[in-house]
């Protein structure tokens, strides 16, 4: 998606997980390369896996709504301006199931739910100025489901082909009353922006494993998203890296940090709506192992 005005665009950057997850697997690649494989027994994934985990997210939001008749815009920076909660606190929910050695399913889900009320609001939003109360919501649901294809295999490591559904359901709404003024006239009324998006697009990656020992193990992912579905249209990209713990040969941890980058556009006959949605942060997670 192109962004109409350079504060809306946010660079796409070669982040520290990507870097980090590439160095890991060079790193491990070469220390696989020197380790006889009957030296140590590996980690094992088990064949399915259920897990419940926290995650505390730090969010980079932009929204832009255009009225195509008028051409008037109004730009929203949600954790600037508008006192949207920057970090915020989520569950987690994910799975796996490993087929074969070949094939495998796994899931994730989570949901984020972010409001903020402003009272004496003053701002100039694009095309638009504000003069009174102000109120913004984000509700947006994330879930995955993706299919693995394991083209590497051997002692310690594994590569996958992932592909699947990546799923968006997110909901922003903007309200604000008061002295409301555009194209120089001013008068009292009220503001009501609602961008609203479900859509499920295709995902494509690959998924990095490595094995140190009979409890730990290093996973590193990145995945990209891009399609569209009716009015809809948006490209994703999301890499994580994670270790993984297990306790008994049922139970077991995971912790690590992800990185998510979304562009999505929103077009109909009356309204264009363009939406930068990203995050960043840290996570735990215990699973169990059957």
């Amino acid at each position: 998606m192109v962004a109409y005005r350079h504060r809306f665009h946010r660079m796409k950057k070669y982040n520290f997980i990507q870097i980090t997850g590439l160095l890991f697997v060079y790193a491990a690649s070469a220390a696989h390369a020197n380790t006889q494989p009957d030296q140590i027994e590996l980690y094992k994934s088990g064949r399915f896996a259920l897990g419940i985990g926290a995650a505390v997210v730090k969010f980079d939001t932009k929204v832009k709504f255009t009225d195509k008749q008028s051409g008037i815009s109004i730009f929203l920076d949600p954790e600037g301006n508008l006192d949207l909660p920057e970090i915020s606190h989520v569950t987690t929910f994910y799975g796996g199931w490993n087929i074969n050695p070949k094939h495998s399913l796994s899931f994730s889900f989570f949901n984020i739910n972010r409001e903020s009320s402003i009272i004496d609001f003053d701002e100039t939003l694009e095309d638009v100025r504000i003069v009174g109360n102000a109120r913004i919501s984000d509700t947006t649901d994330f879930y995955q489901l993706t299919y693995g294809y394991t083209l590497f295999n051997d002692e310690r490591s594994k590569i996958k082909l992932v592909a699947g559904i990546y799923g968006l359901d997110l909901k922003y709404v903007f309200e604000a009353e008061g002295q409301i003024t555009e194209d120089g006239v001013t008068s009292a009324g009220s503001v009501y922006e609602e961008a609203k998006v479900f859509a499920p697009l295709p995902l494509i990656g690959l998924d990095f494993w490595y094995s140190f020992t009979p409890e730990w193990a290093l996973n590193t992912k990145v995945s990209f998203v891009a399609g569209s579905y009716e009015d809809v249209s948006a490209g994703v990209l999301q890499t994580s890296i994670n270790a993984q713990y297990r306790f008994t040969d049922h139970i077991g941890l995971m912790f690590g940090l992800a990185y998510f980058d979304a562009d999505v556009e929103i077009e109909d006959d009356i309204e264009k709506i363009d939406i930068a949605y990203g995050y960043d942060g840290g996570y735990i997670g215990m699973h169990f192992i059957f």
